[in-house]
């Protein structure tokens, strides 16, 4: 466990609200949740960004440019010559949704 200190003015009015160490574990807990949240906006954004510039999810885009030599000669000359790197943000993108929205949704525990 990690101790906090409270200034004393939020810590008087938590105080006369009741429960201190229970209205601090809201705070806590509905603070990682609005951090979880926009940052699960942001990475479905930058996701929503490569889906419209391959016109694909990324499973069916890696699947795609790890088995399909023509493909990959398509995007390299059509859309971005950068593609590797896009598919690996893009991963990143996706697989950070995946750990994000778990971790969201997980009760807590304590």
């Amino acid at each position: 466990m990690v101790t906090v200190a409270i200034p004393d003015k939020y810590a008087e009015t938590l105080r006369a609200l009741g429960d201190v160490p229970a209205a601090i574990d809201l705070a806590v807990q509905r603070y990682a949740i609005e951090q979880i949240t926009g940052k699960l906006a942001e990475l479905r954004q930058r996701e929503a960004g490569y889906v419209a510039r391959y016109g694909m999810d990324w499973a069916t885009f890696a699947q795609r440019t790890a088995t399909d030599e023509n493909y990959v000669h398509q995007i390299e000359t059509q859309v971005s010559k950068v593609w590797e790197a896009d598919l690996a943000n893009w991963e990143f993108c996706h697989k950070g949704i995946q750990d994000w929205g778990i971790l969201k949704l997980q009760p807590s525990s304590g």
